[in-house]
């Protein structure tokens, strides 16, 4: 079985090719900068960028700063071209940002989630229905601890709900609310050639961000200093003390500058002069590149050098990241998913009932010569009646279709849910069975009803049984596993295949993603028989089986809810 080709073919089928673009927003105090780009072949290809600085709006000095955004993000929206598939992918400042770092014990997967909210609780010093948080796991960081590294970071509610209403005029582009510290670590990560850990100083207005950039490694602080002077050096030394430290390692010596301070080169010669480490410009050319037709000049005047938030924004939208915490709260997203449901529906509606009012009107354009005739009235009569059955029945399967849209897009939104079944059921096969295919549908499952009581098994045994009755009367969905084992017994199928996959659990979850899982009747059987001494009772022959699995919809649908509830 190819599991590449499976993931292939399923990835296309759900829009996942890769063929898109994102745009980056940066939200700052002094303006806002864009980037949309795409990534082919390795590289990050930038197709536009702009920049609004909102002392360009030619506002009143004493405009508030949320006015001064939402007409930043109008303008941005009249002069650039933004299709309804272009993600948007929104920074947050790191001064509004609460991280912290620590690791949690070797522990199973299905107890992540409990430790996290007892960490929660005991690393933030808000309620939870206080705050929105995400949290990003970090393997094999370099350390000798063997625990599970974790990144926690939280904001409260009110920054995230006071920036939507900014965004209103791109709400239904928005994908992610990152922060900046982040998006810069993953354009670094992905430009920078050397495996030592990096620093990254970035000097917006009101707040440094120093974040260091490891190949599984993530630290960062805000100092809230906007100025390169003394006081800042100062601050920027001691926080490379405090990493040294509680990271036990040595200290990095590569430091990259961002933001526009650095321009002027007299900043950057004055944090040369006074920090031992080797200042470098991140070589945004090996991973970076302009699509054809882009205005080098118009670039080289906006300095591309001052979207590296923008870029690792795009990064966040494109699956490239790092690290990819969303910080876009789960009930937004939820609220949109329930409005374009409603809006699918309607659409279907009325497409439907366009269809019969438009036959309608063809027949009655047809019968209105005739309308004299006493036969052709009965005619038209009934067949208005008939029209109006067909109309009630399509109603009913409108409201159906209705009914289970969310179902089937949450079904559906379950890339994560197939890959992980796949690999848990390949897991699980002993090594003297081997699958011969693995098959999913829609359908009606095999009756739960038992057997007649004169019927035998593969072993002659009579009154086989199925495990459980299951509703036959509707659709499910259902997974078909065939293959053929070498061990001697039936009953090895059962213990070593049949219960294992009947047992088998999804990340995060408690109950099995399983509800039913048999053996088909008339499946169990031996392959070939090639000769007496077969017959006479040598067993070296394979077994082949089927099994229908059928999916429990509401661990998947659950599943989907609690992804979103990190968000």
């Amino acid at each position: 079985m190819n599991i590449r080709a499976i993931y292939e073919k399923w990835s296309n089928s759900v829009g996942l090719s890769g063929d898109k673009s994102v745009w980056g927003l940066e939200i700052g105090d002094g303006g806002i900068k864009a980037a949309k780009a795409s990534f082919h072949d390795g590289k990050l290809i930038v197709e536009a960028i702009d920049r609004i600085d909102y002392s360009s709006q030619n506002h009143e000095i004493t405009l508030d700063k949320p006015g001064r955004v939402e007409d930043a993000i109008g303008i941005f929206k009249e002069r650039n071209l933004i299709k309804k598939s272009d993600k948007i992918t929104v920074s947050l400042s790191g001064k509004m940002i609460l991280s912290r770092f620590f690791t949690l014990p070797p522990i199973k997967k299905s107890r992540v989630g409990d430790a996290l909210n007892f960490e929660l609780r005991k690393q933030v010093p808000f309620s939870p229905d206080e705050i929105v948080w995400d949290y990003q796991r970090f393997d094999n960081d370099g350390t000798a601890n063997k625990g599970i590294k974790i990144g926690l970071f939280a904001t409260k509610k009110e920054n995230i709900y006071s920036l939507l209403p900014k965004l209103a005029l791109i709400n239904e582009n928005l994908d992610a609310i990152q922060i900046t510290p982040i998006a810069i670590y993953n354009l670094v990560h992905l430009c920078s050639n050397s495996n030592e850990d990096s620093i990254v100083i970035n000097v917006e207005q009101g707040n440094t961000d120093f974040i260091v950039v490891g190949k599984s490694r993530y630290w960062n602080r805000s100092i809230p200093i906007s100025e390169v002077n003394m006081t800042l050096i100062q601050e920027i030394q001691r926080s490379m003390g405090y990493y040294v430290s509680v990271s036990k390692g040595t200290k990095p010596k590569i430091l990259y500058l961002m933001g526009d301070v650095f321009e002027d080169d007299d900043n950057t010669k004055f944090v040369d002069e006074n920090l031992e480490s080797e200042i470098q410009v991140l070589n945004l050319s090996d991973n970076i590149s302009m699509v054809r037709g882009f205005d080098l000049s118009e670039a080289k005047n906006k300095n591309i050098y001052g979207f590296e938030t923008a870029l690792g924004l795009a990064l966040q939208g494109l699956d490239r990241g790092q690290i990819k915490i969303n910080l876009l709260p789960h009930d937004y997203v939820k609220e949109r998913l329930v409005s374009k449901r409603k809006i699918l529906a309607c659409v279907i509606a009325i497409a439907i009932f366009l269809g019969v009012f438009t036959q309608s009107i063809k027949d009655y354009l047809l019968w209105k010569p005739l309308s004299n005739s006493v036969d052709t009235l009965t005619r038209t009569v009934n067949e208005a009646k008939r029209l109006e059955k067909v109309f009630k029945g399509v109603e009913k399967k409108v409201k159906k279709v209705e009914e289970n849209i969310y179902l089937w897009e949450s079904i559906g939104d379950q890339g994560e849910f197939w890959i992980e079944t796949i690999n848990k059921i390949i897991n699980t096969i002993p090594e003297n069975v081997y699958l011969l295919s693995i098959e999913s549908r829609w359908g009606i499952p095999e009756s739960g009803k038992k057997e007649k009581a004169d019927s035998k098994d593969f072993f002659g045994k009579k009154g086989a049984t199925t495990s459980k009755t299951i509703d036959t009367s509707k659709e499910v969905l259902i997974i078909r596993i065939k293959g053929e084992s070498y061990a001697p017994e039936v009953s090895y199928i059962e213990e070593k295949v049949k219960k294992p996959i009947a047992s088998l659990v999804l990340t995060d979850q408690k109950t099995p993603a399983f509800r039913d899982v048999r053996l088909m009747q008339g499946s169990v059987r031996r392959v070939a028989v090639l000769d007496e001494k077969e017959r006479a009772g040598d067993i070296s022959a394979p077994i082949c089986f089927e099994l229908q699995c059928i999916v429990d919809c509401k661990v998947v649908f659950s599943r989907t809810l609690r992804q979103t509830d990190q968000y």
